[in-house]
């Protein structure tokens, strides 16, 4: 690894610690103490606590998002321990718990959890659909009141994509069909390839080019 220095075992239990140590009693995980939370880091943090060996606390936290999803099914951008801080919603951070779910399955080889929370994934991903322009991109955002952004950006619409595959995956492990979400992946893929104008330019941001090559366009 070039000298790479790697990360020991009690390392890694230190930091998944150090996780559960600000997780709220529901399941929340903010950013820091006393900060906010968003899904979408929410679900990064409980992918760690479970590589950790904290499958309590990141089963504990995916069940937090089944909870707070609201009926559209969607989250909003920004949660407090009282409440919602921002109440926007991003597409992305939707779709995001397909991959989590994905990645607890893949790791723990448990269909249980991936069974008990498809509802949730399959209203996330409606609520995500529904924002995908006929040219395959999918806005990045939509305000509470339902008015949609302007516009799709290449770092949320690859993690989309990703999230989409990753649920694809789910649904032949649950013996699922969902054709519709393989077309939209590759529709959506297609226009990361192909269709750079349908994108908001974002040049000067580095994850517009290693987003793409991390979801797989």
């Amino acid at each position: 690894m070039n000298g790479a220095a790697t990360l020991t075992a009690s390392e890694v239990a230190a930091t998944a610690g150090w996780i559960a140590s600000v997780q709220l009693p529901d399941g929340m995980i903010p950013w820091y103490p006393g900060g906010h939370a968003d899904p979408w880091n929410h679900v990064e943090a409980a992918m760690a606590l479970l590589v950790g060996g904290r499958r309590a606390e990141a089963e504990a936290a995916l069940r937090w998002l089944a909870r707070t999803q609201l009926a559209d099914g969607s989250w909003c951008l920004y949660y407090l321990a009282d409440g919602v801080e921002d109440p926007r919603r991003d597409p992305n951070v939707c779709a995001y718990l397909a991959a989590g779910l994905w990645y607890h399955h893949l790791v723990t080889g448990d269909r249980r959890l991936l069974a008990e929370l498809w509802p949730v994934v399959e209203a996330a991903l409606g609520f995500v659909l529904r924002l995908q322009q006929p040219g395959g991109e999918v806005l990045w955002s939509m305000d509470a009141d339902g008015t949609p952004g302007r516009y799709a950006l290449v770092t949320s619409s690859s993690s989309i994509l990703h999230s989409l595959r990753c649920a694809v995956a789910a649904a032949t492990v649950l013996g699922e069909e969902r054709p519709d979400w393989e077309l939209a992946a590759g529709r959506l893929a297609h226009a990361l390839a192909h269709r750079p104008e349908r994108f908001e330019p974002k040049e000067r941001w580095a994850m517009d080019w290693y987003y793409p090559v991390l979801a797989g366009v």
